[in-house]
């Protein structure tokens, strides 16, 4: 008897549904550098050079996926999936190949084309003006660290605004800014490939280095475009694809690390725009374990194939610190994970968007979700390594795209709306098949070297699914 009322009692729980609103929009995303072919842009002379993993191993390259000559063939995935907005990025040296020069009215017309056929599928379209590359022209002035390119970036970002407007739905000036100042002028692991930790000092009236500088740079560069789009009355609907991620102590000696990634990291250039916004668009990957100086593989986390730890508590977390912090709509412009193998990319996906939903729940306005990526592609200093496809690509057979069972998954809740108990239930019992196996990672030992092959790390025991 007892077990009988016990039973009838958890059968609700088996039978629920949660459900998102009809007007949630779920995407997918990705950049022009990381998918577009005939593309000699900085990040190809970088990788050509010998400075990125994992691809001067990988056959054909320069190829990434062919987005530029074949886009038909992501946009028709995009279609099959379900999703309502595709993500995607102008390439600015593409465009403007020579300081001072006019927009390639070819390119222009190119990228016309794309947005047109993504519109025929029934899909909208999210622009985004800077993706993590810079014409190689305008490193070669010192990239954002020269306020000269505040002009520059405003003048190419309109005339291609004006150009594409009434084929584009939402408008992302900057993808992180912030990993593109950090990565770029302090790491030296991002073009242009020089490392200077003292580029993240900023002494009030004594010396400020280039991470801030490229920032403010940055900063200023978006509130230009923004107010040129709003006094010539574009009617267009602009943010910014901000990253996010919840940095965490490791021990007692990194609390300083720690706080200066959440006030550097996570706030500040969310600070400099926030009222040059229409809404707030944030990029979130998981935690991050910060030491005295720089970042983990903790015992306390798993991971995923690219370093990144599990933790959808923390997309709850920023999206209520975020939206208390800026009362802006927010859209979750990139999420996702490597996972070659797709045996927690389910488990992953649904996590996170429980996070969402809860956060829905509470009244926040979240307009959709975006998942990064529809395809494997490009994944800068990472190369080809770490896999965030929800569709394979077999590189060495004319780039063949094989659908993993995360694609359907995503499928199923991006047309139906909604996440039953049973598949929650069924994607964490294929992550428990692989506790405490082998599985491949694309992150040294120390957390911060990417690889060209894959190492073996154990998968540990560890409940990382959202808990509220």
């Amino acid at each position: 008897m007892k077990l009988l009322l016990i039973s009838l009692i958890s059968l609700p729980t088996l039978c629920a549904e949660y459900k998102f609103p009809r007007d949630f929009k779920f995407g997918v995303s990705n950049a022009s550098a990381q998918v577009e072919d005939q593309l000699n842009d900085s990040w190809m002379e970088f990788a050509k050079a010998g400075k990125t993993k994992a691809f001067l191993n990988h056959y054909k390259p320069e190829e990434k996926i062919q987005f530029w000559s074949k886009p038909e063939i992501e946009i028709k995935l995009a279609k099959q999936l379900g999703v309502k907005v595709f993500r995607m990025s102008l390439d600015w040296h593409r465009l403007v190949p020579k300081e001072g020069a006019e927009l390639d009215e070819i390119a222009l017309e190119r990228y016309l084309t794309i947005c047109k056929m993504i519109r025929e599928e029934g899909m909208q379209v999210m622009m985004t003006h800077f993706h993590h590359s810079l014409p190689a022209w305008a490193i070669k002035i010192g990239g954002w660290t020269n306020p000269k390119l505040i002009k520059y970036f405003a003048d190419y970002a309109f005339k291609a605004t004006i150009k594409l407007k009434d084929h584009v739905d939402y408008w992302i000036t900057f993808n992180e800014p912030n990993v593109y100042a950090m990565f770029s002028y302090v790491a030296g692991i991002w073009p242009p490939g020089k490392k200077n930790v003292l580029a993240a000092l900023k002494i009030p009236y004594l010396y400020e280095g280039d991470f801030f500088k490229a920032i403010k740079n940055m900063a200023n560069a978006h509130k230009l475009y923004y107010s040129n789009a709003k006094s010539e009355k574009l009617n267009i609907f602009i943010g910014i694809a901000h990253n996010t991620a919840n940095y965490k102590e490791s021990g007692f000696l990194s609390s300083f690390s720690k706080n200066w990634s959440w006030e550097n990291m996570n706030y500040l250039f969310a600070d400099l725009v926030k009222d040059n916004l229409d809404f707030m668009g944030f990029n979130y990957y998981g935690a991050e374990y910060m030491t005295l100086s720089s970042i983990e593989l903790s015992p306390k986390a798993e991971y995923n194939d690219a370093g990144r730890a599990f933790d959808p508590n923390g997309l709850y977390d920023m999206i209520k610190l975020f939206y208390n912090r800026y009362k802006l709509p927010i859209f979750i412009t990139e999420n996702g994970t490597a996972d070659e193998e797709d045996f927690f990319r389910g488990s992953y996906l649904i996590e996170h968007l429980l996070a969402i939903h809860t956060a829905i729940s509470e009244k926040i306005p979240i307009l959709g979700y975006i998942q990064w990526s529809l395809s494997d592609n490009f994944e800068w200093s990472d190369g080809y390594c770490p896999k965030f496809g929800l569709v394979a690509v077999d590189r060495k057979n004319g780039l063949k795209r094989m659908p993993r069972e995360s694609y359907y998954l995503y499928q199923s809740i991006a047309t139906e709306y909604k996440i039953t108990t049973d598949m929650r239930e069924k994607a964490w019992e294929k992550v428990k098949g692989h506790f405490n196996k082998n599985r491949s990672i694309c992150r040294a030992e120390n957390a911060e070297d990417a690889l060209d092959q894959p190492r073996q790390r154990k998968f540990s025991p560890i409940d990382w699914r959202f808990k509220k």
